[in-house]
């Protein structure tokens, strides 16, 4: 690309960038320098050599990057909360109006996270919602926030028409078992002579979803009259009555494991009412444990609101303290989307899997149309949207444990009221991401359904990205972390997704050619913890490396001259050692991913480049064949050459 060539052309004539990019391109690189463990050897361990030092090097105070981004985001959060409103909002040169009904709700549920001592909530607060009916308790408990304990249910998007929302269900997914667990621990300390029911309950609810677990379930695509006849098990009506307040006239329901909802209702059916209602309030008292702070701090109760209270959050973080670096980023972030784009595009032309006409038609489409979202917040702008988004919560200034308990039940309200639009079609001016978690998201991320990446605000801070920064740190940390997200809508999963986020058979086509099948199999020679993930991993490196230095970069070739910043790394050697930086950290636990050391190592190892960028001897034995999914081979770049 043409910027390519006049960032080469300024290496060559020995370019210093601008003293404010030094700045921040210098605190980058003496961060480099120091996390690394010179006692090791890149061409062995990778991560270990560029991030083998980082405890020693910051005191052990963050776990890791996002901890330390994090804590700069909750400390400005803290501020402005604890803050004079009439002091902040006078700085603020927008059109329009601060929404401040939000902004009262979302002030009284930070002073009562804060300020009210009360930590446990009493169990015998749920007995309320004992029933005779074990579906309608199942929803009353999911009203306030419950998921996955006997079935999952969701709102979402049809699979075959992306503006379609229907409701999903299926069996619950294996994470939940952690909550399972806790509630097991939870009935040992408070239950004594129930043990043994409510534990034969959980063993039987097990032993059903080992029956029935599928990697690819057939989905069923319903009415509630379908339903009813296909699985009249259990009491729909009864269920969805209580979640919907009776607005199901054209609400359509996509069914998975449907004999995994048949034997259940069976089951259930025939277990004490007492036992199930003591088991769905064990698990949402696991629930509001952990949704809730462990330690309630003004920074943990920040990041409890981010997980629960999506937009308002944003919203503030956005208007008050993000807005002075707003439309920088955002043009920066879109030309290292573009150029990304436009590489891949590169690939597409090189077509290595051989594809047919219409299937790269197909992928070009996804490519040219797939966006950048920086913030998950709508389009929708209004003070008055704003103001009455949150208008059904009545938050308390002084009770945490009910806010929590509201926002729950908040969450769940919001969910499921684009079924009672007409048509349950969405209005994508006010969509945002507002999901099931308990912690929020800090890293971007991609939704097939919207064939968008969406970078969080809080992502946006130095070590992770600085708008001053040199380009080889913007496009080797935030260039591969949205290549990442570019590339999982081409892996195994995403490729079944069209442009408009509807799943298509040209999708499956191309997943099922021999080419695609072989980069498959290629990538799953080392264990993964997940494949779709390893995939976007390693064509999220080379699209990234590729993008900065080129298609036809030969690292043999290449002619360096120092950085302004830098003198003893070459540019591809820092821009690897820059990649890591991304993953340095104490190793957490496996969470989606694979851990942080192996997503480096086997990464490079799956760059052609990356051996002879830091001069690596040949191995002693053979290695395995590099793994390759869209990016052109060797001879086809040469060819091209």
């Amino acid at each position: 690309m043409e910027w390519c060539v006049l960032l080469c052309s300024f290496l060559l004539l020995g370019f210093v960038p601008i003293q404010a990019d030094v700045d921040q391109s210098t605190l980058a690189a003496l961060q480099i320098h120091k996390n690394l463990n010179r006692s090791q050897e890149a061409c062995t361990n990778f991560w270990n050599y560029a991030c083998g030092n980082y405890s020693a090097a910051d005191g052990a105070k963050y776990v890791d990057n996002f901890e330390l981004v994090e804590d700069l985001y909750a400390q400005a959060m803290v501020e402005f909360m604890e803050g004079d409103l009439e002091l902040v909002d006078s700085d603020v040169q927008l059109n329009e109006g601060p929404a401040l009904r939000l902004l009262a709700q979302m002030r009284a549920y930070y002073n009562a996270c804060t300020n009210d001592s009360q930590t446990d909530w009493p169990e015998e607060d749920f007995r309320l919602l004992e029933s005779n009916d074990w579906a309608l308790e199942t929803a009353k408990f999911r009203r306030h926030g419950l998921n996955a304990v006997f079935f999952d249910e969701r709102v979402d998007v049809a699979y075959n028409d992306s503006l379609r929302s229907v409701v999903q269900l299926k069996m619950p997914d294996p994470s939940s078992s952690y909550s399972e667990r806790c509630a097991l621990q939870l009935l040992k300390l408070n239950h004594s002579g129930s043990e043994a029911e409510v534990s034969r309950l959980v063993d039987q609810l097990r032993q059903l979803e080992a029956k029935h677990r599928q990697e690819e379930p057939l989905v069923q695509s319903w009415t509630l009259a379908d339903l009813e006849q296909k699985i009249p098990q259990i009491n729909w009506q009864a269920y969805f009555h209580e979640l919907l307040s009776g607005h199901l006239n054209g609400v359509l329901f996509e069914v998975s494991d449907v004999d995994y909802l048949r034997e259940l209702g069976q089951q259930l059916g025939n277990t004490n009412r007492s036992t199930i209602n003591l088991y769905l309030r064990l698990r949402l008292t696991v629930l509001l444990k952990q949704t809730g702070p462990a330690r309630r701090s003004p920074n943990t109760c920040i990041h409890h609101m981010r997980a629960l209270l999506p937009l308002g959050m944003n919203y503030l973080y956005n208007r008050y303290v993000y807005k002075n670096r707003n439309l920088v980023d955002n043009i920066q972030l879109l030309e290292i989307f573009e150029s990304l784009k436009g590489m891949f595009g590169k690939y597409l032309e090189a077509n290595r899997l051989q594809l047919s006409p219409a299937q790269l038609s197909y992928v070009r489409e996804k490519l040219s149309t797939m966006k950048l979202k920086v913030g998950n917040l709508p389009e929708e702008t209004s003070p008055a949207f704003y103001d009455s988004h949150y208008e059904s919560a009545n938050f308390s200034d002084s009770h945490h444990l009910s806010n929590v308990l509201e926002a729950l039940s908040l969450r769940t309200r919001l969910q499921h009221d684009v079924l009672r639009l007409p048509h349950s079609r969405l209005d994508l001016r006010r969509y945002y991401v507002n999901d099931d978690v308990v912690k929020a998201r800090t890293s971007p991320f991609y939704e097939n359904e919207r064939n968008t990446i969406t970078v969080p605000l809080i992502f946006l801070h130095f070590p992770l990205f600085d708008h001053r920064q040199h380009s080889i740190f913007q496009y080797s940390l935030m260039g591969g972390v949205l290549a990442h997200e570019l590339s999982h809508a081409f892996e195994h999963e995403g490729i079944l997704f069209d442009a408009d986020g509807n799943e298509s058979p040209v999708g499956l086509q191309i997943r099922d050619t021999k080419a695609f099948q072989n980069a498959i199999k290629c990538a799953a020679q080392t264990p993964a913890v997940s494949l779709k993930e390893r995939l976007a991993d390693l064509n999220g490196l080379q699209l990234a490396y590729d993008t900065f230095f080129g298609l036809d970069h030969n690292s043999q070739l290449y002619t360096y001259r120092p950085y302004a910043f830098e003198s003893e790394f070459q540019a591809p050697q820092l821009f690897h050692l820059s990649y890591a930086q991304f993953f340095c950290g104490i190793l957490p636990p496996v969470l989606g991913h694979d851990r942080d050391d192996v997503r480096v190592n086997v990464n490079v190892a799956n760059l052609r480049q990356f051996s002879l960028d830091f001069k690596c001897p040949p191995p002693a034995v053979q290695s395995p064949p590099v793994c390759e999914l869209w990016r052109p081979t060797a001879s086809s770049i040469l060819v091209s050459a």
